[in-house]
C-alpha cells in the first residue's frame, strides 16, 4: 500500500471521528449546568406573542409536539410565550425536561394560564413559567409520584428516597421564579405541611414554613398551618387560593384577558396547537416504525448495489433515511450532527466499494459512523450520565442490532429464494434465462461464443474484470470500460468474463469457465 492510501486509510478516518465527536460535546453541552432564573420583569411592549395550546396527558406525543412548537416559537422571534395548560399530568422525566426550557428562557417571557387544571407533571410545567395566571375554579398541585409495581400488578406511590429527588427539582422550579420553595416541596410530598404568616417586612405578603407531619415540634402562632395542607395529603389549590398563596400572579387565563394584561392585539396572537403531522412525527419515532424504517432502508439499499441501474433500490432507501430524520428533526432528538455522521458514513462506504478495493478501513468506519448516527438520533444527548439516559442508549444500540440481524437474514433468504419471489422474477436473471439467451448466440469450432458488431458492447462480448466484482463492479471490453453486475457470483479483478444479458443499462456478465481460457492458451 502506497503512502497516499495509507493516510486516506488510517489518518482520514481517524480525524474525522475526532472532529465528529468534538462537535458531539460541543452539542451535548456537558460543560456547565444553566443557572436557574429568578423572576423577570416583564416586557414592557410586546411584538411577538405565541401560544402554545398544552392538553391532555403528558406522554412522549405531547413531548415532541411541544418541543418542536418551543423551537419554532424561538426560531419565529417570540418575545412572549404563552402555554395554555389543561393537564392531569403524566411521565416524570419528560414533565420536567419542558419546565426547565421554560424556566431557562432567555428569549421570551413565559406565562402559564390554566383554565381547567394543572396537576402533577402540569404543574411542574407552570411552575417553570415566570407567571402563572389561573381560572379561579381551577386546580394546581398533587404532583405525587407513582409508580408501577410489578409484582402488585398496581400503581403505587415510590419510596421517600426516590420521591426526595423529585422535591428537590419542584423546590429548585419555585425558587427559580420567586415562588415558595415550601408550597412546592408539599405539591411532592403528602408528609410536608407547611405554615403560613403574614411577611412584617413586606404588607400583603406571606412566609411560609413546612415541617415533617411526624414533627414533634410544630411552629406555634402567629404561624398558622394553610388550610389545604395536612398529613397523608398532596397540596391541591384552587384558583384562588393560588394567588393568595402568591403561586400564581392573576386571574387572567383566557386569551383575551392575557392580551389585554400585556397590551397587544389579540389578531396578532399566534396559536400552536397539535397536527396531524404531530401524530406521523410521533409514530415514525415509535421503536416498530424504526426497526421497519431502518431494516427496510438496508434492504432497499442492498437491491441497489446488486442491481445497479435499476434505481427503485436507491429511492426507497433515500426514503426511508429522509423520514427517519425528519422525524427526529420534529421529534427533538435530531439534529445535523446526525446528519452530517450520516452521510459522512455513506462517503466512506461508497469510497471503500467504488474506489478502493478489498474491506478496510475506510468501508469499517463508514458502518461505525452509521450506526453512531441512527443511534444519537433517537435521543437528545450525546455522553449518557443517567441510568434512563444509559437505558435509552441501549433500547435503541438494541433496535438497530434487531434491524442489522434481520436485514441479514432478509439478505440470504433474498439471495437464495429471489427467483420465485412474485416482484422479485423480473429484477433477477434465473439460470434458465441465462440458458436460453445463451442457446441463441453463434459458437466457434471450439464453443465459443462468437461477438457480434455492435456500436457499444453486445451480449457475447468479452472483457476482463476491471474491479473486484461483488457483484456489481466494472470491466473492459476493448479500450472501454463499463459498469456492469455478475451472475450472482464474486469475480475477482483481471478474470475474463463474458457478457450473457443486456437489459436496459443493465449489463450481465460470467466469468469464463478454465476449459474455455485452456482452449484459448492451445
Amino acid at each position: 500500500m502506497d503512502l497516499k492510501n495509507r493516510i486516506f486509510h488510517t489518518i482520514l478516518p481517524a480525524a474525522v471521528i475526532v472532529f465528529i465527536g468534538f462537535l458531539g460535546l460541543l452539542q451535548s453541552g456537558l460543560a456547565f449546568q444553566s443557572v436557574p432564573d429568578q423572576t423577570r420583569p416583564r416586557p414592557e411592549k410586546v411584538v411577538n406573542p405565541v401560544l402554545i395550546e398544552f392538553k391532555g396527558p403528558i406522554d412522549r406525543k405531547l413531548t415532541m409536539y411541544f418541543n418542536n412548537r418551543f423551537e419554532t416559537a424561538k426560531q419565529s422571534g417570540a418575545d412572549l410565550l404563552i402555554i395554555e395548560i389543561d393537564s392531569p399530568g403524566g411521565l416524570k422525566i419528560e414533565s420536567l425536561q419542558m419546565a426547565r426550557l421554560l424556566r431557562d428562557c432567555k428569549w421570551a417571557y413565559t406565562v402559564a394560564i390554566i383554565n381547567n387544571e394543572a396537576i402533577s407533571g402540569g404543574a411542574l410545567v407552570s411552575l417553570g413559567c415566570d407567571e402563572i395566571h389561573i381560572d379561579p375554579n381551577a386546580k394546581l398541585g398533587d404532583i405525587g409520584e407513582i409508580a408501577f409495581d410489578p409484582q402488585e400488578m398496581a400503581f403505587r406511590l415510590v419510596e421517600p428516597k426516590i420521591e426526595s429527588y423529585l422535591s428537590r427539582d419542584a423546590r429548585d422550579l419555585a425558587e427559580s421564579k420567586g415562588r415558595s420553595a415550601d408550597l412546592a416541596e408539599s405539591f411532592v410530598d403528602k408528609d410536608v405541611l407547611v405554615y403560613s404568616q403574614p411577611d412584617p417586612e413586606n404588607e400583603g405578603k406571606l412566609l411560609f414554613r413546612s415541617v415533617r407531619s411526624d414533627a414533634i415540634v410544630k411552629p406555634e402562632p402567629p404561624w398558622e398551618l394553610i388550610q389545604e395542607s395536612g398529613p397523608e395529603r398532596f397540596l391541591t389549590v384552587s384558583g384562588q387560593r393560588a394567588v393568595e398563596l402568591t403561586l400564581a400572579q392573576g386571574f387572567e387565563s383566557s386569551r383575551e384577558k392575557a392580551a389585554q394584561s400585556f397590551g397587544f392585539p389579540l389578531d396578532s396572537l399566534r396559536v400552536y396547537r397539535p397536527t396531524t403531522t404531530d401524530s406521523l412525527v410521533y409514530y415514525l419515532n415509535h421503536p416498530v416504525a424504526t426497526f421497519l424504517l431502518v431494516l427496510i432502508g438496508l434492504i432497499a439499499l442492498y437491491f441497489e448495489l446488486t442491481a445497479p441501474g435499476i434505481g427503485v433500490g436507491g429511492l426507497i432507501a433515500g426514503l426511508c433515511a429522509v423520514l427517519f430524520f425528519w422525524s427526529r428533526f420534529l421529534g427533538g432528538t435530531g439534529g445535523w450532527l446526525e446528519v452530517i455522521l450520516f452521510v459522512a458514513g455513506i462517503v466512506f462506504i461508497a469510497m471503500e466499494v467504488f474506489v478502493i478495493p478489498g474491506f478496510g478501513v475506510s468501508g469499517l468506519t463508514g458502518i461505525i459512523l452509521l450506526f453512531v448516527s441512527i443511534v444519537l438520533a433517537g435521543q437528545d444527548f450525546v455522553i449518557p450520565q443517567t441510568g434512563v439516559q444509559w437505558n435509552q442508549t441501549m433500547s435503541s444500540t438494541l433496535l438497530l442490532l434487531g434491524s442489522t440481524f434481520g436485514f441479514l437474514i432478509a439478505a440470504v433468504l433474498i439471495t437464495t429464494y429471489a427467483g420465485s419471489i412474485p416482484g422479485l422474477k423480473r429484477l433477477i436473471l434465473s439460470p434458465r434465462e441465462i440458458a436460453e439467451e445463451s442457446d441463441g448466440i453463434e459458437k466457434d469450432e471450439h464453443g465459443k461464443p462468437i461477438a457480434k458488431p455492435h456500436p457499444e458492447i453486445s451480449v457475447g462480448d468479452w472483457g476482463l474484470a476491471d474491479s473486484l466484482l461483488r457483484p456489481a463492479g466494472r470491466a473492459k471490453f476493448g479500450n472501454r470500460s463499463f459498469d456492469v453486475i455478475s451472475d450472482g457470483n464474486f469475480i475477482d479483478p483481471g478474470t475474463q468474463v463474458t457478457v450473457i444479458s443486456i437489459r436496459g443499462n443493465v449489463i450481465t456478465v460470467a466469468a469464463v469457465e478454465d476449459e474455455n481460457q485452456d482452449d484459448e492458451n492451445v
